[in-house]
């Protein structure tokens, strides 16, 4: 029977899983918090590595987020564990977030994430789960890519702000090319909404109207998904 993948908007599947923080029940170990789970092809390779260090230096922006991470390969747990005292060791960054050990891709599999030339290698997934456990983002990057992780936290940062205002988000935002900091709403969908849309509100149309956000959530924004090189 072929295996369904678990698809924005859906519940994140139950997963009982190993980790280098013991033995954890997914979603309910993050009950109440957001998460992301994300995986990396393996263990001792330079991309994952680099990722790994990223992940850690941002973590308490996530936790501020009340977000938790939570990694993924198909490597043991013994390797993981070898890893990342390595990366502490030589690198000087502590790894504060469990890893699951998936050595026969049983989560993996489950979760899409193999790699289709190799069926063994885990590809760079990432799940952002929201506090009701259900999946509001999946991205893929290929092996040869790392990924940006200020992107990973803007994403988080903008659906709680959707969430939180009943917005929607342009691109590239807090950072827009049309709107700049503004955020747009969402477009009406009755036909007598539609004339009064630029009366309440700045736009171009009536499906396309904008207004600010609170100054404080915006420069929090700015601040958090800042490239942090140090």
């Amino acid at each position: 029977m072929p295996i369904t993948i678990p698809s924005i908007g859906e519940k994140f599947p139950e997963l009982n899983v190993v980790t280098t923080h013991g033995p954890m029940k997914l979603p309910d170990a993050f009950k109440g918090k957001w998460f992301i789970l994300f995986s990396h092809p393996g263990d001792f390779t330079p991309v994952c590595t680099t990722e790994f260090v990223s992940f850690a230096k941002h973590y308490d922006d996530f936790k501020k987020l009340n977000t938790e991470l939570i990694g993924l390969s198909v490597d043991t747990d013994i390797s993981h564990i070898e890893w990342v005292q390595w990366i502490e060791k030589s690198l000087g960054v502590k790894i504060p977030f469990p890893i699951i050990a998936d050595p026969l891709g049983n989560v993996s599999k489950v979760l899409g994430g193999l790699h289709a030339e190799s069926g063994t290698t885990t590809v760079r997934i990432v799940f952002i789960v929201d506090d009701k456990a259900t999946i509001r983002t999946i991205l893929y990057y290929p092996l040869e890519l790392g990924r940006n992780i200020p992107e990973i936290l803007r994403i988080v940062r903008s659906l709680q702000l959707i969430d939180k205002y009943g917005v929607v988000m342009p691109a590239n935002w807090p950072y827009n090319e049309i709107i700049g900091e503004n955020v747009l709403n969402p477009p009406p969908h009755h036909v007598e909404e539609a004339p009064k849309r630029l009366q309440q509100y700045k736009g171009y149309a009536w499906w396309l109207t904008y207004k600010e956000l609170p100054k404080d959530e915006v420069e929090e924004t700015k601040r958090i998904i800042k490239i942090r090189i140090e």
